[in-house]
């Protein structure tokens, strides 16, 4: 029987989330990813769509439990998650998964900002929300430390080498 681990990412736009993510995935077998981006492009046809969000949010935590059954599974959680009420959510939420894994994308925002500027025109976040984003930012807290197995930092240096998605989980 394998090992059931969710990964939850935790940054702002334009850090290289999803690119991870996708990397990742192609690395490794029965992985699933879970973004909220996609979830507003596939059931409002527009990932900037944000009229349905509780619809989006409780369809992100069904899915991500409906891949705990799995044996053997990466579930990526591809959102922002920048506040520690949110990780504290979706580990509590998520009890199936034998490992939850928080990792924070620690990227310039500079450096998101170009890169979000840079995405498919509905994609990109504006400025104001990207600073409001930005703020919103919390360091791990006790209580989330409590409930991740483990907490990996990604810093910009790891992003762009030759392998970023090989990391020690």
């Amino acid at each position: 029987m394998g090992m059931k681990t969710m990964i939850l990412l935790s940054a702002i736009p334009g850090s290289g989330k999803s690119t991870w993510a996708k990397r990742f995935q192609a690395k490794h077998p029965n992985t699933h990813i879970i973004s909220s981006d996609e979830l507003r492009l596939e059931l409002y046809g527009a990932v900037n769509n944000f009229q349905h969000e509780k619809e989006i949010w409780d369809t992100f935590v069904k899915r991500l439990n409906e891949l705990s059954t799995q044996d053997d599974v990466f579930a990526i959680a591809d959102a922002t998650n920048l506040k520690n009420i949110h990780r504290a959510f979706y580990a509590r939420s998520t009890p199936n998964f034998d490992r939850h894994i928080l990792l924070i994308f620690k990227v310039d925002p500079e450096l998101c900002k170009k890169q979000n500027k840079m995405r498919d025109g509905d994609r990109v976040v504006p400025d104001y929300a990207m600073e409001r984003l930005i703020a919103e930012y919390q360091e791990p807290n006790d209580e989330v430390k409590s409930l991740y197995d483990k907490i990996i930092y990604i810093h910009e240096d790891q992003l762009y080498g030759d392998n970023p998605e090989d990391i020690d989980l």
